[in-house]
Order: C-alpha cells, then sequence, then structure tokens
C-alpha cells in the first residue's frame, strides 16, 4: 500500500504532500564514515513513503504500516518509538524558521527493519522531503542529509556517520556513490555491466541504538586521540606500532584498511575489475569479523557459501550484528549462487540484485 492510500484511509482526506526515498547497501567502506572516511554505496529498489498533513492542534497522529498507530503532543519528549524521527524533523524544521503546529503523518517502507540497508535515514530523508514540500521551502540535499544525521544523534540516541543520509538523499540507481565523508565530495560511477550484487538477509537483525555501534565508534576516537590525530581518517597502517591497547588496535586496523580499500575499489570499478573488486570485498569482511568484531555466525556462513560456489566477493553490508550480506557473482552465476546460499542458510532471504543489466532491462 502506498503512504497516499494509508494516509486517506486512516484519516480521510488527502494528504498534503507525499515523498520517498530508497535504502541503500554499502558495497564496501563499512564504519569509516564516523571517522571521516570513503564510502562506496548504492541504492536498493525498496523504499519508504511519506504523506503528510497540518494539523490545527499540537499533536502528531502518526500511523505506520509496520509500527501501528500514535498520537503524541509535538513537545513530548522522546519514548523510543518510530515518532521520534516526525519529533526530530519538526524540532529542525523550527530551526529553519518554520512553524509546524500539528502533523498528521502516514509511513508505509517495503525496506527490511534492521538489516543494515538503511531504513531510518530513507525514512529521514523521504520526511524531510515531504515536509519541505508541505512547507514550500527548498532545502539542499546535502543540508537534508545533515539534519537527517543529527535526528539520528539527537533523538533517536545512534551516533552515525553521515553516509546513510548523504545516499539516499544524493545517490542515482546504477551508480555507486563514492563518498568522502570528512568534506562531503562526491563522485556518481557507473556499477558493473556483467556482474550482480546480491542481497541476502541472514534472517537475524539488530538494533544500533542498544549500544554495540556507539561502542565502536568510542573505540575510534580513543584510537584517534592516541594518534593524536583528529580522526582515523589521517592514519596509516605504519601508525598502528603507536597504540598499545589491542583491542583499540584492531579496531584501528580496521578502520585504516578499509578506507584504503575502498580508495582501490573505486579504481577497480573504474576499470570493470569485478574479481579484484570481489578481493577486496572478502578482505573486507574478514576485517569485520576479526578486527572490528560486527559480524554473526549467520553472516559469516552466508559468506563462506557463497565464497565456496565460486562467489568473486562476499562480505556483511550495513553496521554488522545481524542484517545483509552483500555478493558479487557473474549474471550467469547469480541465480545458481543464490539458491546454494538459500538453501544452505535456513533463515535467510533475497532481498533484491543489483545489475546493470538488470536495470537497463
Amino acid at each position: 500500500m502506498s503512504s497516499q492510500s494509508l494516509f486517506k484511509r486512516h484519516f480521510q482526506y488527502p494528504p498534503i504532500s507525499s515523498s520517498e526515498a530508497h535504502g541503500r547497501v554499502n558495497l564496501i567502506g563499512e564504519h569509516t564514515d564516523y571517522n571521516n572516511g570513503f564510502v562506496l554505496p548504492t541504492l536498493i529498489e525498496q523504499k519508504i513513503q511519506v504523506s503528510l498533513g497540518p494539523r490545527s492542534d499540537t499533536q502528531i497522529v502518526g500511523i505506520s504500516e509496520e509500527f501501528g498507530e500514535k498520537t503524541i503532543l509535538s513537545d513530548s519528549k522522546t519514548d523510543g518509538t518510530w515518532i521520534d524521527f516526525v519529533r526530530g524533523a519538526l524540532h529542525y524544521m523550527t530551526e529553519e524558521g518554520q512553524t509546524i503546529s500539528g502533523l498528521d503523518i502516514s509511513v508505509t517502507s517495503s525496506i527490511p527493519t534492521g538489516s543494515g540497508l538503511s531504513s531510518s535515514a530513507a525514512f529521514e530523508i523521504a520526511l524531510l522531503r515531504a515536509l519541505c514540500q508541505m512547507l514550500e521551502i527548498e532545502l539542499s540535499s546535502i543540508k537534508i542529509a545533515q539534519i537527517g544525521q543529527l535526528i539520528e544523534h539527537n533523538f533517536i540516541g545512534t551516533y552515525c556517520g553521515i553516509m546513510d543520509q548523504m545516499t539516499s538523499s544524493k545517490a542515482e540507481f546504477g551508480q555507486a556513490l563514492y563518498l568522502d565523508c570528512e568534506n562531503l565530495n562526491t563522485e556518481i560511477i557507473p556499477i558493473f555491466t556483467d556482474y550482480t550484487f546480491i542481497i541476502i538477509h541472514s534472517g537475524s537483525t539488530r538494533k544500533l541504538s542498544e549500544g554495540l555501534y556507539n561502542e565502536r565508534k568510542r573505540e575510534t576516537e580513543i584510537a584517534a586521540k592516541d594518534l593524536n590525530i583528529t580522526s582515523l581518517r589521517h592514519a596509516e597502517i605504519t601508525d598502528l606500532k603507536l597504540i598499545k591497547d589491542p583491542k583499540i588496535l584492531k579496531r584501528a586496523r580496521h578502520v585504516i584498511s578499509e578506507n584504503n580499500r575502498v580508495q582501490k575499489a573505486v579504481q577497480y570499478l573504474k576499470q570493470n575489475s569485478a574479481e579484484a573488486f570481489g578481493n577486496l570485498m572478502n578482505e573486507s569482511h574478514f576485517s569485520m569479523d576479526k578486527d572490528y568484531e560486527i559480524s554473526s555466525s549467520e553472516l559469516n556462513h552466508i559468506v563462506k557459501i557463497a565464497q565456496s560456489y565460486g562467489a568473486l566477493g562476499a562480505r556483511l553490508t550495513g553496521a554488522g550484528f545481524g542484517g545483509c550480506a552483500v555478493v558479487l557473482t557473474s549474471n550467469n552465476q547469480r541465480n545458481d549462487i543464490t539458491e546454494k546460499i538459500l538453501k544452505s542458510c535456513s533463515n535467510s532471504y533475497l532481498v533484491t540484485n543489483i545489475s546493470k543489466s538488470i536495470i537497463l532491462n
């Protein structure tokens, strides 16, 4: 069901504005964004839709296809529900000089929650776009992404980097978004034509704000402090000898090596070197499993099965602790490898495929 249909059914009048934003899969570059590093995500077909109507009172009345109904006062405190995103969006619209007393909102989504495919960022971007449309104002795609990140930090409690919001706000279908998270410079790069990125959900989900994500962020901040730099973006592998704590050293080694992998991956993508790109994906997963310790038995099993049946590369994607894996195969092997993974990993399921040939067809 579309958010427009849900809105009309629930509120008995048509929405004033509607917008949408897509989820993303990160091809390589995990946990580098909050270290001001490099990432290489692309959009997926799954999306979140938001429809809005203004109210004359000070209530936010929400209906979510997934999470149900919720009514609160617009100036009430956060309560850990999906309405916290709306509270945050209204707060930052006020900072932009806009006044919204109350709001009716409907939300529909085809992005699996807790999958590592950026459902929260897609919601933030869709919501902010719909608000801009309703208020008849224009904000740049970068500004919308930055506000989305502030909502995540200050109303949700996840101290994420800017990657997810920038991807939902700026990326294009069939293209990878090469993003420098320090200066927000971007480059659009076409994905492989004869190869497919398969997105497989492990069957286990995670909730980032439960602490593990924020813990990793703190550990990398300690590493940067040990090295007397502003962020691990500015560190080299040779600097690791200066870090005494073995756990902090491992966290830093992942981020530094992952930044290097992203920069190599960009060149391989431009050169259409899928095999070399796949090798980097395998190295990335090993680093996330052993050094950053964010994988899971289910994700490791998907990666192992994919590699054993001839995938060029496989790695967890997103924050980890559950969620999805991304697998790179030739178009000819795509269906066979997908079938092998789903058969061997009982709770897994196919989310989507990403390839130039699928998009063009």
